[in-house]
């Protein structure tokens, strides 16, 4: 088949969609399919190239912050795809569409679909679904007839996770398939090299410094778990985001200048040695899709302590291969560093396990495949008045 790849974000731009977009692209080339992105442009990328065999065609709509786009950013996208969607379908002979996002991939999806009849599907990320970001209430409702009817005319809707699943369908009466995120077991993987126990005890974070990732409160966590230690500990920021000076400010008053250490993004081959290099990776999101940081720690062969929100309760399991703790204690999530802190065999034991399971259940292969059954299945009947 020849797809095209729908989303406003894509690699160096954006984070866990981005790469969930990018790896399902290159997972369809693999697999002897034909693969083209239309994403943005960024500072000078712009126009088109091959990608390892994908076509990525960046648009010079507008795009000025690597980690995250304004309304008005978004808008840009969406005219400009609209504006160039239509030729690229008939000039690649396009056979199905994925749109990432319901919006603000999706419009651009179900404009070209109109024009053309080429199929598409929709890829629920996360915040483009009513009730798993806080703070989009009204946006999600004023939005609600454009994301309806964009789900009706899709051959199929996926989302990442149960919990995005059972979200998108409490608000939207269209049926969900869940299809997972993969990683790259191949390329995330433990270090051939003998670990040595780490001093200090190193924790890491990943990802973009917003509000969704609950950064100001985990620094608070790290101040009461650091009087409780007699080991040194440090905590790895990597990102960047609009929360930034709030977090560099926040440090300095907490007195954790010395082992709270900020790093901006990382290519994927220095992403992988800061994983290989810490103790435990820490996802304190409010909410989550399904985050790829977690999966490429646990196939690192890392544990996670993640908060007990869907996305995260999909990949991580309790007790197995990391740790989960509820928002509202704080008390166990400084027990959970402790415990591993103060036993790092359990820690290394928890590492093994987690990438046992990245290796058995997530595969970029099965996601692509995955989509590509979607194609082949009745539309969805809609019971939304």
């Amino acid at each position: 088949m020849r797809i095209l790849l729908i989303n406003y974000e894509y690699p160096p731009v954006g984070a866990g969609a981005a790469t969930a977009s990018q790896q399902i692209a290159r997972a369809l080339v693999s697999q002897g399919h034909s693969a083209t992105v239309l994403t943005t442009r960024f500072g000078s990328l712009v126009g088109t190239s091959d990608e390892e065999g994908v076509r990525v065609i960046r648009l010079n709509s507008r795009r000025a912050r690597r980690e995250s786009a304004s309304i008005t950013e978004m808008i840009s996208y969406v005219i400009q795809a609209s504006r160039v969607v239509r030729k690229i379908i008939r000039d690649e002979r396009i056979d199905g569409i994925i749109a990432f996002f319901s919006i603000p991939g999706g419009p651009v999806a179900r404009w070209a679909h109109r024009g053309t009849r080429v199929p598409y599907l929709v890829s629920l990320r996360g915040g483009d679904v009513p009730g798993a970001e806080p703070g989009l209430g009204l946006i999600h409702r004023a939005l609600a007839p454009v994301r309806r009817g964009i789900l009706r005319g899709a051959r199929a809707v996926v989302a990442n996770s149960v919990g995005l699943k059972t979200l998108s369908e409490k608000t939207d009466a269209v049926p969900v398939h869940v299809v997972t995120n993969g990683v790259d077991t191949a390329f995330f993987a433990p270090s051939s090299e003998p670990r040595v126990a780490t001093e200090p005890f190193r924790l890491l974070f990943v990802g973009r410094f917003q509000p969704q990732k609950n950064l100001l409160w985990l620094l608070d966590r790290v101040a009461e778990v650091k009087g409780q230690v007699d080991r040194p500990l440090t905590l790895d920021l990597v990102g960047d985001g609009p929360q930034r000076p709030a977090l560099l400010a926040k440090t300095k008053a907490l007195g954790l200048d010395e082992i709270v250490r900020f790093h901006p993004w990382q290519d994927r081959a220095a992403l992988r040695a800061y994983y290989r290099a810490v103790d435990l990776v820490i996802n304190p999101s409010l909410y989550e899709g399904m985050p790829n940081v977690v999966l490429e720690a646990m196939a690192c062969g890392r544990p996670v302590l993640a908060s007990r929100v869907p996305g995260n309760e999909s990949v991580v399991v309790d007790g197995v291969t990391g740790s989960l703790f509820s928002l509202e204690d704080a008390a166990g999530f400084r027990e959970a560093v402790l415990h591993l802190v103060r036993e790092p065999a359990t820690a290394d034991a928890l590492g093994v396990a987690a990438r046992a399971r990245a290796e058995r259940e997530y595969s970029w292969a099965r996601t692509a495949r995955s989509y590509l059954e979607l194609f082949g299945s009745p539309r969805p009947v809609s019971t939304l008045a």
